[in-house]
């Protein structure tokens, strides 16, 4: 049992100085804007930075407080919080491109990835698509999944 209690101890000590494994994640936001880059995980800390659209970031896999934190910023700053509601995990197309709502029922187009419900959309609605990925579309009347969305024309 002492033993147990020793390599226990061990691990202990050990664990917090694993680190996560980096991941290279996007931004998916209206291309004509930006996202804040900011000193801690939440909406009322200091901006000390804006990233664009498309913009490639590497995390460690950290998350808190719906923020990701990310690392090897070329700024002042060497890491920041970025929130999690514009990173996706594949590069996003930038288009302005109309397309349909082909769901089955109502879809919900959101204030970001995963985010809050900030409208319905019917079947047939028409919308433009900015920037895509094969998993989200950010469209003019919000973040949609992709599935969902008919190019007009094909």
């Amino acid at each position: 049992m002492r033993r147990f209690l020793i390599v226990l101890s061990a691990l202990l000590i050990l664990l917090p100085s694993v680190s996560m494994a980096e991941e290279t994640v996007w931004i998916l936001c209206d291309p004509d804007s930006y996202v804040c880059i900011r000193n801690a995980p939440k909406k009322s800390s200091m901006a000390f930075g804006g990233t664009t659209c498309g913009r490639t970031l590497t995390t460690d896999g950290a998350e808190k407080n719906g923020f990701v934190h990310v690392v090897d910023l070329a700024a002042e700053e060497e890491t920041g919080w970025v929130s999690a509601m514009y990173i996706v995990r594949e590069e996003p197309k930038q288009m302005r491109q109309p397309a349909i709502v082909v769901s089955n029922g109502r879809l919900a187009a959101r204030n970001g990835v995963n985010g809050k419900v900030k409208k319905w959309l019917k079947p047939m609605d028409r919308v433009t698509i900015l920037c895509w990925t094969s998993e989200w579309s950010l469209t003019n009347a919000g973040y949609v999944k992709s599935e969902f969305l008919d190019f007009e024309g094909e």
